[in-house]
């Protein structure tokens, strides 16, 4: 498995160089072994699950290239995965709602159990807020929560949001919820800034401004404004995948794109205004 892992990231840097224009998808693609592909650091540290465990695998040449683990069979099935911070990793656990911080050699630092914290909730979707805080989605009462986990002390609560939410896109100042009629967006004050009304995509991720959406067989981008809302970008990318990706992680204007064990780049770098 570290030999397959170790080829798939030699074929990341390889498309990498070889990507020659914004319309134009890179070739590379190559086999990992895994459940789930969830991304890539600044660092090009791989991370994925295999049966439950989370891994870690270090680009390096073939001696010393290193594969760092992290599971505890108690916690249940690993729901998600949040990488914005290298060296504080989230790890959500979902069926037992507890969360995990992991450093960068994925040693336990820290471990919430969201179900401790009075009053009792249940949480649908969790990830990173900044220094000591955590975006959360609060099932039971279908509000945004920005918590202060150090103190127990809730920073904010957002009015009901009357659509399912289904997914949760975020960063460290502004979260991004995906529901039945569009993306809503709520910056880290609780105020809800714009709706972007659209629901015919089958993937979506976003990073730091920019958001990609698969639809009908396009990879779309859009830029997050300085009126704290998403415009769209000029330029189309055309999707090489008939399916629909298993996972989607966009970074520093690459996407990631892993489908039936194979494992793609597109070098999707968006025109700065």
């Amino acid at each position: 498995m570290k030999w397959i892992l170790f080829l798939f990231w030699c074929c990341f840097v390889s498309a990498f160089a070889k990507a020659q224009s914004l319309q134009s998808p890179a070739t590379a693609q190559t086999i990992i072994n895994a459940d789930t592909f969830y991304g890539v650091d600044d660092f090009n540290n791989l991370y994925h699950a295999k049966n439950n465990v989370f891994y870690k695998t270090t680009p390096a040449d073939e001696t010393t290239r290193q594969n760092q683990q992290f599971y505890d069979l108690q916690l249940g099935d690993l729901t998600s995965v949040d990488l914005i911070n290298p060296l504080k990793i989230l790890l959500f656990y979902r069926d037992t709602q507890t969360i995990v911080l992991l450093d960068n050699r994925l040693n336990e630092s820290l471990r919430i159990v969201l179900s401790q914290i009075k009053p009792y909730r249940y949480f649908e979707f969790a990830a990173l807020a900044g220094e000591r805080r955590l975006w959360l989605y609060n099932m039971d009462m279908q509000r945004l929560e920005l918590l202060d986990y150090s103190n127990e002390v809730l920073i904010f609560s957002s009015p009901a949001i009357q659509d399912n939410v289904h997914c949760m896109l975020t960063d460290y100042n502004y979260c991004h919820l995906i529901t039945d009629e569009g993306i809503e967006s709520y910056n880290n004050y609780g105020s809800k800034t714009a709706t972007l009304k659209i629901t015919d995509f089958s993937a979506a991720d976003y990073d730091f401004e920019e958001l990609v959406l698969l639809q009908g067989g396009l990879l779309n981008g859009y830029k997050f404004n300085k009126e704290y809302r998403f415009e769209k970008a000029e330029i189309k990318w055309r999707a090489y995948e008939e399916e629909t990706p298993e996972s989607m992680y966009l970074k520093n204007g690459k996407l990631y794109l892993y489908r039936r064990a194979r494992g793609s780049v597109l070098e999707i770098n968006q025109n700065k205004n």
